[in-house]
């Protein structure tokens, strides 16, 4: 990556002693600690247009915060005099969230501002031609879900997957395969290993490394010495990167990743036919669209077996998709075959009124499906076999919606209806087609908590992580008879709100949700996989929307929430609000600590105000205390703030710069509209 190239400014590293710590950390790459330094020095400065363009540019560094660079770039159009670079890492956020349009559009504009010495211009167009050929992406034929993911270093990844229940292990290549420029470079590639077999699959830059890393071979002689490592054909090298290849037994092919220009970005995965018996190999072939993304794929262990259609079941993969500022990650991946959904015809006028039922392939017998789709009509039908998916019309008595809350877990969300085979047999299942067009999956309904909690312990020890209590809604049927009709009206409002994309303005009366960002425009593949589609927005008169999650009027199970969806990657400063009539009134908890919950000091109630005297503006304390760079941007308010903290009673309390009365006045009044409710303002006494 290109992330050196921008030169800084000399006056900014002057005056502020911090920007020269920030800018180190963005010269080596080192996008995390920038982002944070940045953020901080924004609060202090925050008309400094370079700390603005270095702060966008780390924000696309990082999947969470990639929106929000993107906006920030677009913000500073006209503004920088390298509007080159600018065109660049804006083209190059856009080529990570895959809209390969709009990526392509700013890698023109880039190129058309470059000059021959923009180190950025080999890379542009690079990726220029590979987002022109993106555009027409194919359908996904499988879904792919990650039951766990772990953070991991590309130098020793291959040390954190379990081989123990594999006839495989994992290991470096023996030296005496290592070419004098791989010794020369450190490089030690590391090799899938299977006892049964006489070869060995490793990367090499080979002698001269006129292709960089490409794909090697070596055989196992009968006393145990290595033959002469061969290069694979260039059907299956490039002149770009191989690495990681491993031979996959069941569908007689190597899998490897290469960044080659035929690559969604970076690094993907590749697979290509090996007959090593006969030397004979095919061409390699970008595996299916769910194993890539934009971002890298460095490694995948496959599962020994396939699915229906002979793609890969599932296994280990590390990328850095959602890792944070792009550290790679370790995945437990489980995929799945897309089922086809067709409409059943309506066989005449009358039936033609009531909703199609939906054909489900589900290879589980004596499994209850359901089907909320989103008009939350419920549809109940039995898959009995495989051979014959399609579902007789159910009875309008079923098809009657009814207003109930019924507990459930929910295992995954997926672009398309997923075959149930990756959950245990006779599952219940319940199934919720969201207005954006995800998917949503649940195991239930269960009569109470303690059913519930012992099937998600099950669900666990089958080998699904990342699943979490849910309630599921349905609606009430205007149709229903007037004693259904009176029991409803009995029963309490349901504690969580419908789901999908929506606005705020459905949420009536006093909720609570999780903010997760503040941005113009759609959310990004990223976010919507992290919510699993579940989104609200509350629009601002500045054109910006602040974007919520996890919607509830119980206010402990949205904190329940808080800590997961930073778990699943949304931002470490995410936190609750309370919403009315969906707007947002208050900042309830930030990162799961609750505020301070003393009585706020009214501005009424300052006395009066000496010429020379100055204030500041107490705006939140916190429990445990939280990292000073992550509060400044967390407690950012504009021009007129500039954070502080001061440890009291164990508490990390959190003030402005000292104020004239005015200011602390202005600052006051921010602090409360943005939702510090206890902010309270006091006599500044040095």
């Amino acid at each position: 990556m290109i992330l050196g190239v921008v030169s800084f400014c000399a006056t900014a590293q002057t005056n502020i002693p911090s920007a020269s710590s920030a800018a180190a950390f963005f010269m080596e790459g080192n996008m995390s600690d920038a982002n944070s330094q940045y953020g901080a020095l924004l609060s202090i400065e925050p008309d400094q247009i370079e700390f603005q363009y270095y702060y966008a540019v780390t924000c696309t560094a990082d999947s969470a915060l990639r929106q929000e660079g993107i906006q920030r770039l677009l913000a500073l159009d006209g503004k920088m005099a390298s509007e080159g670079e600018r065109l660049f890492f804006l083209a190059l956020a856009y080529h990570h969230i895959e809209d390969f349009k709009q990526a392509a559009k700013f890698f023109q504009r880039a190129i058309s501002f470059s000059n021959k010495k923009s180190e950025w211009l080999n890379e542009a167009v690079f990726r220029l031609s590979q987002c022109e050929a993106l555009q027409d992406l194919e359908s996904p034929t499988i879904s792919v879900s990650h039951s766990s993911k772990n953070e991991v270093e590309l130098g020793d990844f291959f040390r954190s997957i379990p081989t123990e229940s594999t006839p495989f292990r994992i290991t470096l290549v023996p030296t005496a395969l290592r070419s004098k420029l791989d010794k020369k470079r450190g490089w030690v590639s590391p090799v899938v290993y299977d006892p049964e077999s006489d070869v060995i699959y490793f990367c090499s830059y080979g002698n001269k490394g006129a292709t960089g890393l490409d794909i090697y071979m070596s055989k196992i002689n009968p006393d145990g010495s290595m033959s002469e490592s061969q290069r694979l054909p260039d059907s299956i090298n490039s002149a770009a990167d191989e690495i990681n290849p491993v031979y996959h037994k069941e569908t007689e092919s190597i899998i490897f990743a290469s960044d080659r220009a035929s690559s969604l970005g970076g690094f993907d995965l590749f697979s290509a036919k090996a007959t090593a018996a006969n030397g004979k190999y095919g061409s390699a072939e970008r595996l299916p669209r769910a194993w890539n993304t934009s971002s890298n794929e460095y490694f995948l262990f496959p599962e020994s077996n396939t699915l229906a259609n002979g793609n890969l079941s599932g296994g280990w993969l590390v990328s850095d998709r959602s890792g944070h500022f792009s550290s790679a990650v370790l995945y437990r991946s489980h995929a799945v075959s897309i089922a086809k959904l067709e409409p059943i015809e309506p066989q005449n006028q009358e039936d033609s009124e009531a909703d199609s039922s939906i054909a489900i392939n589900s290879p589980q017998p004596d499994s209850e499906i359901r089907e909320v789709v989103e008009s939350e009509n419920v549809m109940v039908a039995q898959a009995d076999s495989i051979q014959e998916p399609v579902l007789a019309p159910v009875n309008a008595a079923v098809l009657a919606p009814v207003q109930t809350s019924e507990l459930a877990i929910q295992v995954g969300v997926f672009s398309s209806l997923p075959d149930a085979g990756f959950l245990p047999e006779n599952t219940d299942i319940i199934i919720k087609t969201l207005p954006n067009g995800l998917i949503k999956v649940f195991v239930g309904p269960f009569v109470n908590e303690e059913e519930r909690s012992k099937a998600k312990v099950e669900l666990i020890a089958f080998g699904l992580e990342d699943v979490f209590n849910a309630t599921v809604i349905q609606t009430v049927d205007e149709d229903a008879d007037e004693d259904a009709e009176k029991e409803i009206e009995l029963q309490s409002t349901p504690l969580v709100a419908l789901e999908g994309i929506q606005a705020t303005d459905q949420l009536k009366g006093i909720w609570y949700a999780v903010q997760i960002g503040a941005f113009s425009g759609e959310p990004t593949q990223p976010m919507l996989a992290m919510t699993k589609g579940n989104l609200f927005y509350e629009g601002l008169s500045s054109g910006l929307k602040r974007w919520y999650t996890e919607a509830s009027q119980s206010v402990s199970q949205t904190l329940e929430m808080l800590p997961l969806l930073i778990e699943r990657g949304a931002r470490e400063d995410a936190f609750i609000v309370q919403l009315e009539n969906g707007k947002r009134i208050k900042i309830i908890a930030m990162n799961a600590i609750d505020l301070e919950r003393g009585n706020a000091q009214p501005i009424e109630t300052v006395a009066s105000v000496a010429p020379e005297a100055f204030y500041r503006v107490r705006i939140a304390s916190f429990v445990n205390a939280i990292p000073a760079i992550k509060a400044a941007a967390l407690l950012r308010l504009g021009t007129l703030v500039t954070v502080r903290s001061i440890e009291i009673a164990g508490e990390k309390v959190y003030f402005t710069s000292k104020l004239r009365f005015e200011d602390a006045k202005r600052a006051y009044d921010l602090s409360v509209k943005e939702g510090f409710e206890n902010a309270k303002i006091e006599k500044y006494n040095e």
